[in-house]
């Protein structure tokens, strides 16, 4: 599903270079639910970010779904992501002035998806997978933290991803909706035969993956 090789993240902070990642390599196989743990700092969301190919690596190679991302334009791997990868977000980045169906459509639109009532059909049956159709025409501010989560997890949905990936999707949340949460995630999981892979600092929500990866330093250092 995705495979890293020898992957380099580098910044330069006040002249200084910092290695967020180092000589990662990683395969992910379909259906494999993996958490990512490490100290802050230590190149989680980096590596998730590049899994995702929102960000690109300073050197290495990173594929999804066996295709090469390094090279691609930026239009070509945008398609392959929207194709192939759902995000979640801990700060859920719902966008304040749509309501809740319209953030879950959101993807669609950008797929060139005109028809208003198709859309509208089509995040209908994401909000009810998560058990949030009652509150579809709800704005952000409407809605508590879970919801908020919930709606950005049925966006995440939208195109059928083989891959989610979610970063500290409970980090913002309380005990209960934290645990709700992941409850669906898994339920994704179990029934949709989707690869997840989560990044927490939690470690009783690490622990209920099939596989940890702890990051320490911006190395990879399995569980």
């Amino acid at each position: 599903m995705i495979r890293l090789e020898d992957v380099w993240k580098v910044y330069e902070k006040k002249g200084v270079e910092v290695n967020a990642l180092q000589a990662v390599s990683l395969e992910l196989a379909e259906h494999e639910y993996v958490s990512v743990t490490g100290a802050s700092g230590s190149g989680k969301t980096t590596l998730l970010n590049i899994m995702g190919t929102i960000d690109t690596p300073t050197r290495g190679n990173v594929y999804v779904e066996q295709q090469a991302v390094t090279g691609l334009s930026d239009r070509v791997v945008s398609r392959l992501r929207r194709k192939h990868i759902g995000f979640i977000f801990q700060a859920y980045n719902l966008v304040p002035d749509l309501a809740a169906w319209e953030n879950v459509a959101l993807p669609l639109y950008y797929d060139g998806v005109r028809n208003k009532q198709e859309r509208r059909t089509r995040a209908m049956e994401a909000l009810t997978r998560v058990n949030l159709a009652a509150r579809a025409d709800h704005l952000p501010s409407e809605l508590s933290g879970g919801e908020e989560q919930r709606v950005a997890i049925a966006r995440s949905l939208i195109n059928h991803p083989a891959i989610i990936l979610a970063d500290e999707p409970t980090g913002n949340l309380d005990t209960r909706a934290s645990d709700d949460v992941i409850a669906l995630l898994e339920d994704i999981y179990d029934k949709e035969n989707v690869t997840l892979v989560m990044v927490t600092h939690n470690p009783e929500i690490a622990a209920r993956a099939r596989r940890t990866i702890r990051l320490v330093d911006g190395r990879i250092e399995e569980e």
